[in-house]
């Protein structure tokens, strides 16, 4: 599990890596030099610990549109013999996304460089979406050619699968026999697989893959598969299957028994809060503990709240998974427990990549941070502060915000005018409904994301009706 952990970002390199709204501000009135050197290492090296969950793109994008930055350090790193031998998946998906936003923004000379990927580069369909993306056919002139001659049918048939939009497609397969065929394809094995997996009205239900016992079994022989099996006991499992499932959870094979807990934990069984102190304890396995902690901590019930406050003293994995609980359903009388939880974590902060203790892995710290705004601990203010400022995850910053919203009297003077640079959509959407639209500087920015073509609609429609109130 990828704990989001603070890491200090005193220098603009590390508030850009981040994607911190102070970093963005920063480099527009930084040194020039450093600035585009920092920015452009930030792309062309994704500082992101999970790309999937957090977004630079638009971040990245605006900052080089604000600053009119070339982008000759973007074409180094894509143009070049390492493309082809550097095995790293992530190598181009950054600067293609860069390039895709900044052309959205306008940037005739990111459009080109995109265009000049797909004729040379190795992901050059992942750089024909972004064209595609553009919304002006002049992205895409002449660009049927550079495709037929580059991708064989086997090619051309995983790219038109994968696309993001099938708009180019559909216009060049009305020009070229093969690409007709293809897309033709595409369209035929899409409707093929909707039909086998929808139920027709009158087909009788067919019957469950695998029985109860089964994926208990399964679970067993490949402990690494408890998740999945967790995740399926769920679609075969009934009341009267509880009691088998009790008893896996409390002396199966370890795989099993993660699985079971899993499966407990989605239902919210009380039955886990008993199972606690075996199945969290130093000498269980390791998969245990883990299924053990996220399916105990992820309880929210009465039962689950007293018996945390009996637990929230002790300093194992146990205390941990209590002080999750508390955060997610305690009440105000909780909040020494939350607050002496966060001041602890914030003091054992490390840089991203350290190895986590055993702890950190199974308590996240946003839970902490948002159980903090839930209950508006303003006790809590300097430590949720120190948190928006060095989150290393956009992610965590994002929940900061949240909970600075609820309990900082300055936020809609101050914190949230420097949020609406943040990288995180959702950050920024936090920061529009609250920001002291008096402040002329907010105002200028409200403007801009209000009307960006490439900002989310959400964060759009806030800005528009913050600037309403004026």
């Amino acid at each position: 599990m990828f704990d989001p952990v603070i890491t200090s970002h005193d220098a603009l390199l590390g508030l850009l890596r981040s994607g911190h709204g102070q970093g963005a501000r920063r480099a527009l009135v930084a040194d020039r030099v450093a600035v585009l050197d920092a920015l452009d290492g930030c792309v062309v090296r994704d500082p992101r610990a999970v790309p999937a969950t957090e977004s630079r793109s638009l971040y990245y994008a605006r900052l080089y549109a604000d600053l009119d930055a070339g982008l000759d350090g973007l074409a180094r790193h894509l143009l070049c013999e390492e493309d082809w031998t550097d095995e790293d998946a992530d190598r181009t998906a950054l600067p293609l996304a860069v390039l895709g936003t900044l052309a959205r923004l306008g940037r005739t000379d990111a459009t080109e460089l995109l265009r000049a990927y797909v004729e040379e580069g190795r992901d050059w369909p992942e750089a024909l979406d972004r064209l595609a993306a553009i919304g002006r056919d002049a992205a895409l002139t002449g660009m049927l050619d550079v495709v037929l001659e580059r991708g064989e049918d086997d090619e051309l048939y995983d790219c038109v699968k994968r696309s993001t939009g099938m708009r180019p497609w559909r216009i060049w397969a009305a020009e070229d026999e093969r690409v007709r065929a293809v897309v033709e394809q595409v369209d035929l094995d899409w409707w093929r697989w909707e039909l086998t997996r929808s139920v027709r009205p009158g087909t009788p239900p067919t019957a469950p893959a695998q029985t109860v016992d089964q994926v208990l079994a399964e679970a067993a022989d490949g402990p690494r598969q408890s998740l999945a099996c967790g995740r399926r006991l769920a679609a075969v499992a009934g009341p009267e299957h509880r009691g088998a499932i009790l008893a896996a959870a409390w002396a199966g094979p370890d795989g099993a028994r993660a699985a079971a807990l899993r499966y407990l934990g989605e239902q919210g069984d009380g039955a886990l809060l008993d199972l606690a102190e075996g199945a969290l304890a130093p000498e269980a396995p390791t998969g245990v503990r883990l299924a053990a902690a996220h399916a105990i901590g992820g309880l929210r019930s009465p039962a689950a709240v007293a018996r945390a406050r009996t637990w929230a003293a002790r300093e194992d994995l146990l205390g941990e998974v209590a002080v999750r609980i508390l955060a997610g359903a305690g009440e105000p009388a909780d909040g020494p427990i939350l607050l002496d939880a966060l001041r602890a974590r914030v003091a054992a902060a490390h840089p991203v990549g350290a190895a986590d203790t055993d702890q950190a892995d199974h308590f996240r710290l946003r839970d902490l941070v948002t159980g903090i705004g839930r209950l508006a601990l303003v006790d809590a203010l300097d430590l949720v502060r120190d948190v928006y400022r060095d989150a290393a995850s956009a992610g965590l910053r994002a929940c900061a915000v949240e909970t600075l919203a609820r309990i900082e009297p300055s936020f809609a003077a101050e914190t949230a005018v420097e949020a609406l640079w943040d990288c995180q959509a959702d950050t920024r959407l936090i920061a529009a409904r609250h920001v002291d639209a008096r402040r002329p500087e907010a105002v200028t920015r409200l403007r801009r994301l209000a009307g960006d073509p490439a900002e989310h609609a959400e964060v759009r429609t806030a800005a528009k009706a913050r600037l309403s109130e004026m």
